[in-house]
Formats: C-alpha cells, structure tokens, sequence
C-alpha cells in the first residue's frame, strides 16, 4: 500500500471496530453510547470486562460483550479485543471517558486528506478535555508538532504547566495491523499506553501521527484512576527500564517533569531532592523542566513548613496535656 496515494474522504469509509477495557465502572454505559452516538457509525463495539460484575451497556446488535479475567491489566483486555475486531480501523475508549459525536469522523476525515488512507503505519487523536473536580483544562496544551519525533512530543517539556504531553489511548484510532505489528505490552501495570507509543515510535519507521486540534475526547481525571495509584518507586523504575535509549534532554525532561509529579504527590522533601538529582545525572533537562521541578519542590517545602508550624510541641508537663492536643487537632 502506498501512504502517498491521496483517497478522498467522501469515498473512503473504513469499519472501524472500538475497544473498550472495564471493571464495570458506572460511566460504562455512557462510554459505549458516545460511541454508538458517532456520525461515522461504528461496526463493533467490543467491551472487555475485566471484572465478574454485571455490566450495564446499551441493547445494541454492535455492543459485544466479553469477560477476560486472566490479568488484572488494561493491555491485555485491549489486545483480547484487537483480536477479535473485524473492523479496518480500531480505535481505543477507557470505560470512565467519552467521545464527542464526530470525533471518528473528523479523523477519518483529516487521515482522508492527508493521503494515509492506503497506510497502515499511522495514527490519530485528539486534543482531550480533562475534567477535574474543581473545574477543566484541555491538554495537550501545545498541539503536537509533527516535525519532531512522536517520542520527543512525549516526553519533552516546553512549559512549566501541566498538561504538555499527552495522547491517551481514549484518544487513538489507527489500522488494526499495527498493534498486530507491535502488540501491547500485557504484562505492564503502568504506563500502558504511553508504554506502546514509544515502542511504535521505535520499531515502526515512518510512522505519522496526526492530532486534531480540537478536543473531541473528555478524560475524567476526578476518581481513583490507575495512575494514582503509582508509586515514586514504580515510576522510577519504569523510567530506567524505558528512557534508557531516549535523549538527554527527552530523558531529563521526563524525570524533572512527570517523576517529579510523582515525588510530589508522594510528598517527601527527600524523594523530590532524588528525583532532581537523578534527573540531572542521567539526562538534560531544559530551562522548562527545571523550572517545574523547581515550583514543585518549593510548593513541598511551604508545604513541610507549614506542616511544622501547625504541629504543637509535646512537653510533659502535667497530665491534662494530651487531652488538649488531641482536642486541638480536631480528635
């Protein structure tokens, strides 16, 4: 197939089969009616629960149901899915996100006119509106800039906010060869699909990646997603095992920027000081990046401070003592 081969899009209308990963959170059923709700209608919808719990979806010839309880991992359910679509096109949806009603369509649309529509070696997304509790963002905050490499629109950082890199799985569509080609890693708990893109940066040459400027896909950021539950260790880790053959400056930006959230939730003075001083040891972290670590580390020192000034001093003079710390810190 020659990627260079214009196709229009009005004559172009591939199936496109969805996968959806659940452990039957109750955002399910409005996940899979957002896709059935696309204006480039979708063949098959295929929900794999990861869970025994009953799922409620849509009573929908499309919607197919099924249970894979042998890993506990989103990978795994989206590569069990992959194998079963018949679709041209998959494109991925987590079970808490939603989809705007012409987001297949746009893609579609935007690979039409790019000419990729005889490829199989790229992919699309979108910009994402990440809900939080107290009020919304739309990230990536920088539309990704196709003259740098997927790897580097992922890992490096421009700005000091949040909100730099990030292409969700929610967001993806692209041909169904290509995780046949470079298939999910099944066993990772963490970074699953941050995990894959750099791993189709790597092993799959001259692949584009196309990103629409408008968010068509809302990411709810608000519950207890997997990520939060990542420890510093874990991300640590991972950062080692993946970053090794990255650059310097994608490398230290990655530590001083994402590890550092981390360190930061974690919320010791002592991991944030490792994580920096890893970060500069192993990589080159720009002026961006620096100064996020930075803003980070001092916010957590206020922080300690602060904590230090609110804790009364426990002086043994008289046995009442107790009870009025206990009483003033609302025991």
């Amino acid at each position: 197939m020659d990627p260079t081969v214009p196709t229009r899009s009005a004559t172009w209308r591939p199936a496109v089969s969805v996968v959806i990963p659940s452990v039957g959170k109750p955002g399910l059923r409005r996940a899979v009616e957002s896709v059935l709700g696309q204006t480039h209608p979708v063949t098959e919808v295929h929900v794999v629960l990861n869970s025994e719990a009953d799922a409620d979806v849509p009573d929908d010839p499309r919607v197919r149901l099924m249970r894979y309880l042998e890993r506990r991992n989103g990978n795994a359910a989206r590569m069990a899915g992959v194998r079963r679509c018949a679709g041209d096109l998959v494109a991925f949806l987590d079970d808490d996100d939603l989809w705007h009603p012409t987001k297949i369509e746009r893609q579609v649309r935007d690979i039409a006119e790019a000419g990729l529509a005889g490829s199989s070696t790229w992919i699309s997304s979108t910009r994402v509106v990440v809900d939080f509790e107290h009020g919304s963002e739309t990230w990536p905050r920088a539309p990704y800039d196709p003259s740098r490499s997927l790897e580097n629109n992922l890992l490096r950082r421009h700005r000091v906010q949040r909100g730099q890199a990030f292409l969700p799985s929610s967001t993806l569509l692209f041909p169904r060869s290509l995780p046949m080609t470079v298939p999910l890693d099944e066993e990772l708990s963490l970074h699953q699909d941050l995990t894959w893109l750099l791993q189709l940066s790597r092993n799959v040459p001259g692949l584009v990646v196309r990103q629409l400027n408008d968010a068509l896909t809302r990411y709810d950021a608000i519950g207890d997603g997997i990520s939060r539950s990542i420890s510093l260790a874990r991300e640590l880790n991972w950062a080692r095992e993946y970053l090794s053959s990255s650059t310097p400056r994608d490398r230290g930006d990655y530590y001083l920027g994402s590890v550092m959230t981390y360190a930061r939730r974690q919320g010791t003075m002592r991991g944030m000081a490792g994580v920096f001083s890893e970060g500069l040891r192993v990589g080159r972290p720009g002026a961006a990046a620096v100064g996020y670590a930075c803003g980070a580390m001092a916010a957590g020192l206020v922080k300690a401070v602060a904590a230090g000034v609110r804790q009364p001093r426990r002086r043994r003079t008289g046995p009442d003592e107790g009870a009025e710390v206990r009483q003033w810190a609302g025991r």
